[in-house]
């Protein structure tokens, strides 16, 4: 992040989730003790039971001064149904009884907030949950606040604002912890966990989901604890601790399936499948992950929420992609972007249309390539253009304070004219402060907008440059760095090596096997040497089976010992990994360069040593001395 996000991050977190400052201790009131927290827990206990008595004492006591705290259960209890619209009228029946006490109103106040956010109308619930938080901070009740600050980050998280949520929820966490209430902060803990494993922090999200879990354990919630091991299974995977995400796998696998819980099932097989592949590509391996993607796959068709499902299709069609099987790469991807084509553009879009341009790229089709290459600049250029107006609207949101309506009583006995003046002053204030503050955050916005776009264009160069199915160098580029590099010659005097490199007897292996087989070779050959040799050595692919390496700083016989380790290394692998029967090898034509010559004569003297190489007996490597 840049200095100037960096600053505007820091002034939204303190407007917003600022460390709230209480009445003294003695005045404070970590968890009210009445009636109303009795009815909540027995609707925790016993729904049905407990909304079933509310709603007879609501039909049979209409003037009872108890009213106002039924009203408030029986609404939270439609609210837990998702019977959003009763529960917004109850609520609000409750917020307008002439019985209720300023805190009953309060919670009701934060009960409509919640079910605003829940139904899409987040500003209208942040302009609540802030006038609610001001008065919870002003009289000291703690647990009202806590409520507020998650809230408040279940809010930011529904409108793609991890920071703020995250701030939010460390707030109300630090909150629970100093004092004793009725929520716990292992429950808020899970909630920060699974915003840093969304940020792939994973260290922080093992540390409070690790803290989640446990308090599940110990509590025999099999719901809870099945749901945060999801989330650790993913943080493990992403920590690499291979086995121990399997097994968080496995039991979630267990557990939703005793539960009958399809959503979860099919997002614990999908996750199975991907950490199975991050292991390793063993064709054991591939056949149980695409079987594990199958199963999610079945299990997500039917679900209310796609996005199981869409992922699913997605990485069926990465693995019939690997595994060189165009056709069905492209019916899943195709199938994929069914599944989205009704919602609002967004990422899975993109995610889509950016493996559509890959699979198009594998056929070769030039016209139908570059259709898609249009097709995702446009989705592109549509999602962060819609991504920066929700922004704006909602920062509008977030400063404005209304500092009007909140006057202290004590003006309101200063003449009208005082008043009118206080006002205006307050308002242009305000409104400079407004002013300067969406000028700042639109400069970060239009800041951010230019980085994305740098980011998608250095990966639609990386397209144009790179090698697809060996992620080297492609023929042009490498060419491109060995031309630069001859420049630089004549300037710094600095020699640099050449090796073209030619694996034998490739025909073979497509005749005898397959061309499966050798594009897995091809494969096998890059991935070890990617491991094997250092970073200043810039690897291309020519062609075939062709490719030219370009050493730095390095001694001729340097370069000869590791192309020879590279050589056995990759006879020992082929033998494991492609066929017993295959022994992959290479020849070698080696050529230092001290002084400045021609692209060409350089290829071409390399070609010769490599001619040699072949000419002798192959699986060897030949030296050519620069003039």
């Amino acid at each position: 992040m840049s200095k100037l996000g960096l600053i505007v991050a820091i002034f939204v977190a303190t407007v917003l989730t600022s460390r709230p400052v209480f009445p003294s201790t003695n005045q404070l009131n970590a968890a009210p003790n009445d009636d109303v927290i009795a009815g909540i827990k027995a609707l925790h206990r016993s729904p049905e039971k407990e909304m079933a008595r509310l709603r007879a004492l609501l039909d049979s006591n209409s003037s009872s001064s108890k009213r106002h705290e039924w009203l408030y259960l029986y609404a939270l209890g439609k609210e837990k149904r998702g019977e959003y619209n009763e529960a917004l009228t109850l609520a609000e029946s409750c917020i307008n009884d002439v019985y209720a006490s300023s805190l009953m109103q309060q919670r009701a106040k934060l009960l409509k907030a919640k079910i605003l956010s829940r139904t899409g109308e987040i500003q209208e619930a942040i302009s609540l949950l802030n006038a609610v938080k001001q008065w919870s901070m002003n009289h000291g009740v703690i647990q009202l606040n806590i409520g507020v600050l998650m809230t408040l980050g279940a809010a930011f998280e529904k409108i793609k604002e991890p920071k703020l949520a995250l701030d939010n929820y460390l707030s109300a966490y630090n909150l629970a912890t100093q004092f004793k209430t009725q929520v716990p902060p292992s429950h808020i803990a899970g909630l920060i966990g699974n915003i840093y494993l969304k940020q792939s922090k994973f260290e922080e999200a093992k540390a409070y989901l690790d803290e989640a879990y446990e308090f599940a354990v110990k509590k025999k919630n099999s719901v809870n604890q099945s749901y945060l091991a999801e989330k650790l299974a993913r943080t493990e995977l992403g920590l690499s601790n291979f086995k121990t995400s399997e097994r968080f796998f496995n039991l979630v696998i267990d557990i939703a399936g005793k539960n009958n819980d399809s959503p979860l099932l099919a997002n614990a097989l999908l996750g199975k499948g991907k950490m199975l592949l991050a292991q390793n590509n063993k064709a054991e391996v591939i056949n149980t992950a695409r079987t594990l993607f199958e199963e999610a796959s079945d299990l997500a068709r039917h679900l209310e929420s796609k996005t199981i499902y869409f992922e699913s299709l997605i990485e069926l069609s990465r693995l019939a992609l690997s595994n060189g099987d165009k056709t069905r790469a492209l019916e899943k991807v195709r199938l994929a972007e069914e599944v989205i084509a009704n919602e609002e553009p967004g990422f899975p879009h993109l995610e889509a249309a950016y493996l559509k341009l890959s699979i198009l790229e594998a056929f070769d089709n030039k016209q139908e390539t570059i259709d898609a290459l249009k097709q995702y600049i446009a989705l592109n250029e549509l999602i962060t253009e819609s991504m920066d107006k929700s922004r704006v609207q909602i920062i509008r949101t977030l400063y404005e304070l209304d500092e009007i309506e909140a006057e202290n009583s004590d003006l309101k006995a200063v003449t009208q004219l005082q008043e009118e003046k206080l006002t205006l002053n307050q308002q242009r204030n305000f409104l400079l402060a407004v002013i300067a503050g969406l000028f700042l955050l639109l400069s970060v916005l239009l800041f951010l907008l230019y980085v994305k776009r740098a980011r998608y264009q250095k990966r639609l160069e990386r397209l144009a440059t790179t090698d697809g199915l060996t992620r080297f160098y492609n023929r042009p580029k490498i060419l491109e760095l060995l031309n630069g590099y001859l420049n630089q010659l004549e300037i710094t005097g600095e020699k640099f090596c050449v090796a073209m490199i030619d694996i034998d007897f490739f025909k073979s292996i497509n005749d005898n096997y397959g061309h499966k087989m050798g594009d897995d070779a091809l494969s096998l050959f890059a991935h070890t040497a990617r491991q094997l040799f250092p970073k200043h050595v810039d690897m291309g692919r020519l062609g075939g089976e062709e490719f030219l390496f370009i050493f730095h700083n390095t001694e001729e016989r340097q370069i000869y010992d590791q192309l020879d380790n590279f050589r056995q290394l990759l006879k020992t692998a082929s033998s494991n990994q492609l066929s017993k029967d295959i022994t992959l090898t290479f020849s070698a034509g080696l050529k230092t360069i001290k002084s400045l010559q021609t692209t060409t004569a350089i290829l071409e003297n390399a070609d010769i040593a490599l001619y040699e190489a072949k000419e002798t007996g192959r699986d060897k490597t030949v030296m050519i001395k620069c003039l």
